[in-house]
């Protein structure tokens, strides 16, 4: 039988940042207008029929437009949302960006972890010490309980930190997909 889970984190106290997003649009708009207005202004036709180049405009082009690109870049970043998936043992963590763009982050075989349990528990921070590891903090709610994995991929280091719901974590710290001396001793008695 396969077991397949599938998780979304969203936040929880969104408001200020749909605050954010909307703000993000009207700015980014103004700033491709003024950018559009400096590109149209860029050659002009002088009094004696000849054409002229206006450094300025191009410059005031250049920086509204770029200004523009990264309101938008930003604006995406507003949206994120997680979706983690745990299908036979593997756990895999794509970021959704604005609802949309879908980027994949990793995938483990849980049974190749190192190590995994709570967030600040002694196991975390040993963890978190060792030269050369990689921490990557994929989770959007600070205050929620979140749970960390340590694991080799393609010869590095990574240590994962993630919000899980409680059905999620029941399903991944289960005896049949994790050894005992993987856990921290907080899962010793599921």
């Amino acid at each position: 039988m396969d077991i397949f889970l599938e998780q979304i984190v969203t936040r929880k106290r969104c408001a200020l940042y749909e605050l954010l997003f909307y703000a993000c649009w009207v700015l980014l708009v103004l700033c491709a207008l003024v950018g559009l207005s400096g590109l149209v202004n860029i050659v002009y036709t002088g009094a004696d029929g000849g054409l002229g180049f206006r450094p300025l405009a191009a410059g005031m082009a250049v920086v509204f437009l770029g200004g523009a690109f990264l309101l938008w870049r930003a604006s995406m970043r507003l949206r994120t949302e997680y979706d983690y998936s745990f299908t036979n043992g593997v756990f895999d963590v794509a970021r959704v960006m604005n609802g949309r763009k879908r980027t994949y982050l990793t995938s483990f075989d849980v049974k190749d972890l190192r190590a995994a349990g709570e967030e600040g528990s002694g196991a975390f921070q040993t963890c978190a010490r060792q030269s050369g590891v990689q921490i990557h903090r994929w989770y959007l709610n600070k205050e929620t309980k979140k749970y960390f994995f340590f694991f080799e991929k393609k010869g590095a280091w990574h240590l994962v930190v993630l919000e899980l719901n409680e059905e999620m974590e029941k399903t991944i710290f289960n005896r049949r997909y994790l050894s005992a001396e993987v856990w921290d001793g907080a899962y010793k008695s599921i």
